[in-house]
């Protein structure tokens, strides 16, 4: 099979006086490597304290898609090597981002001054 996943992106930025730049909409096909059903899907409650984001069920990481679902606080999303969070990702509330997770790592997340509901799509790669 191919072209099992699309992925549509565009950017804009407009800032008065000082100008403003406008990325055209894009529409990317991805071929995900292994006829898996396997994928994590749903809300995910993330704490103060860094946590691992769930990969239950996955056999190899592919395309992630976050949101976050809190209308006040930030998360980040990051990595846990050696008992240090290294913040990656930044989303303000109700933010969202689509990126594919490399292999082998477990992403981490943690909230902003209270714990902020993440919502998570990863797909097998």
């Amino acid at each position: 099979m191919a072209n099992e996943i699309t992925i549509t992106t565009a950017l804009r930025y407009e800032n008065g006086d000082l100008g403003g730049l406008t990325v055209p909409s894009r529409t990317q096909k991805i071929d995900q490597n292994t006829a898996a059903p396997s994928r994590v899907g749903g809300c995910q409650t993330i704490g103060t304290t860094e946590e691992a984001i769930a990969l239950t069920d996955l056999t190899t990481n592919g395309v992630a898609r976050f949101r976050n679902r809190d209308a006040t606080n930030f998360v980040e999303i990051g990595v846990k090597p050696a008992a240090t969070f290294y913040p990656l990702v930044r989303l303000n509330a109700d933010e969202e981002c689509i990126f594919r997770l490399s292999q082998g790592i477990t992403p981490y997340a943690k909230a902003d001054t209270a714990a902020c509901i993440l919502d998570r799509d990863i797909l097998d790669d």
